[in-house]
């Protein structure tokens, strides 16, 4: 073959590879954007979801006496310590009285 025919039908092999080359960018393209807006309303449905929890969380507590409220915060410190690995006060340690087992009778 000549240059002469090779030359052409090089650029028009050219030209067929950069418009499809194109082609596929723009659809890859727009997968990822499809992709980013679901994702940006699934985290939208979240923060939504969670807000709604808290809501319902911070009604709870409102609706309790002042005494169940007290108790509440409470064992809520103690789970965070529990949870945490945290071991209590050592003054609160040292002067708590220790629980004294029953004797049991002999058999």
């Amino acid at each position: 073959m000549s240059i002469k025919r090779i030359i052409p039908f090089i650029l028009m092999l050219s030209i067929a590879f950069t418009t499809l080359s194109c082609k596929s960018y723009r659809i890859n393209r727009k997968r990822k954007k499809d992709a980013r807006e679901i994702e940006k309303k699934k985290r939208e449905r979240e923060a939504e979801a969670n807000a709604k929890y808290q809501d319902a969380i911070r009604h709870q507590a409102d609706i309790q006496s002042p005494k169940t409220k007290r108790a509440m915060k409470k064992r809520y410190k103690q789970a965070d310590r529990y949870n945490n690995h945290k071991r209590e006060f050592f003054l609160k340690r040292w002067f708590t009285p220790k629980h004294k087992r029953k004797a049991t009778p002999p058999v």
